[in-house]
């Protein structure tokens, strides 16, 4: 009988199980600073003697002998993940509200995978998988894409408008002029999600009343949009708009605009981690807002 079950066992890990092994250990990446610390963190047992955290992850691997791509594969898919969720959605206790949803949807594809009956037998086991990484990758971006059908806590005006304020500094900006007041390209801010789409965070100082707003710009083919406006009010406190509002175009505004793309280019070259503003708004889309 042994025998039998040790022929009739995988030999190599089913993807939904390498899925939610990933996604459940990165689920520890949000308690750490950087990946760095989060990779090579380790603990006390109770004896005394230290482990690696991550070897909570690779414990699965003695029981597929034969799968040797089986470790290199698992610090990989956990590399890429953080590149795909730290670039885009940052790491926070907000985002791994996000990410808890992830990890639901891993792991009831994996609960699926159990209960189908041919799950043991599928041809896939009889190779090596050099693709699992690859399809990781594609259930990866499946999941996000379902955020939005989850019915996920939505995050509230003072939450938003902490990520859209957090870090301002107008010591490296830029001054221009717009309906008489003066507006400023905050060039630290200034962000490039694609080939086709830039972000800045410009403020705009009003002159009726002596506070400044706070603009979030979305900028397409030369041509910019404010998406969301943060005032302050007399009271000291904050309000926001997230109604999208046009912009009245002149040479003062389309020199914002290049100063903007130029900046974010720049920007470009140094870091790859987006503004927090940035993550706030990749957050509020991912829920459906």
């Amino acid at each position: 009988m042994s025998l039998f079950n040790s022929r009739s066992a995988p030999q190599f890990m089913e993807q939904a199980l390498f899925d939610a092994s990933i996604i459940g250990f990165y689920c520890s990446r949000f308690q750490y600073d950087s990946f760095e610390s989060f990779w090579h963190a380790k603990s006390t047992r109770a004896d005394g003697s230290e482990s690696r955290l991550a070897d909570l992850l690779f414990s699965k691997i003695d029981s597929y002998p034969k799968d040797d791509l089986l470790r290199t594969q698992m610090s990989q898919a956990c590399l890429e993940l953080e590149k795909f969720w730290f670039n885009k959605y940052g790491i926070s206790h907000e985002s791994f509200g996000l990410f808890s949803g992830i990890k639901n949807q891993a792991d009831a594809a994996w609960t699926n995978a159990q209960t189908q009956e041919e799950t043991a037998k599928n041809t896939a086991h009889s190779l090596p998988p050099e693709t699992r990484v690859d399809k990781f990758l594609k259930y990866l971006g499946i999941y996000d894409s379902a955020l939005a059908t989850l019915n996920l806590a939505k995050f509230d005006d003072d939450t938003k408008i902490h990520y859209f304020l957090s870090d301002i500094d107008e010591s490296l900006s830029s001054s221009f002029r717009y309906s008489g007041s003066v507006l400023k390209v905050l060039e630290q801010d200034s962000y490039i999600q694609n080939d086709d789409v830039t972000w800045g965070r410009w403020t705009l100082f009003r002159d009726a009343t002596g506070f400044v707003d706070i603009w979030i710009v979305r900028i397409e083919d030369g041509r910019a949009a404010v998406v969301k406006i943060i005032s302050k009010l007399a009271d000291e406190s904050y309000v926001l708009d997230e109604t999208p509002k046009g912009i009245q175009f002149d040479s003062e505004i389309f020199k914002a605009i290049d100063k903007t793309s130029i900046s974010a280019f720049e920007n470009s070259e140094f870091y790859s981690t987006p503004p927090a503003y940035f993550q706030m708004i990749s957050m509020v889309e991912a829920l459906g807002e």
